[in-house]
């Protein structure tokens, strides 16, 4: 849960960053949107779907360090 809280915090600075930019006209802009694509690509998925699919709970913790002795 807290790499989600992270990862949302990111979102909205990312957010925040593409509504500035609509203020941003020429070359500044284009080189803005692009830096802005490069940090996304970096970050990798914000879908909260596909950290719930990774996260493991206590339980399934418990299993597989049992499991692994």
């Amino acid at each position: 849960m807290a790499d989600w809280t992270k990862a949302l915090s990111v979102e909205m600075f990312f957010v925040e960053a593409e509504k500035r930019m609509q203020m941003v006209d020429g070359e500044r802009r284009a080189h803005l949107e692009s830096r802005l694509r490069l940090a996304r690509s970096m970050l990798g998925e914000l879908d909260p779907l596909s950290f719930i699919e990774q996260w493991v709970s206590p339980e399934e913790r418990y299993q597989r360090k049992f499991m692994d002795e």
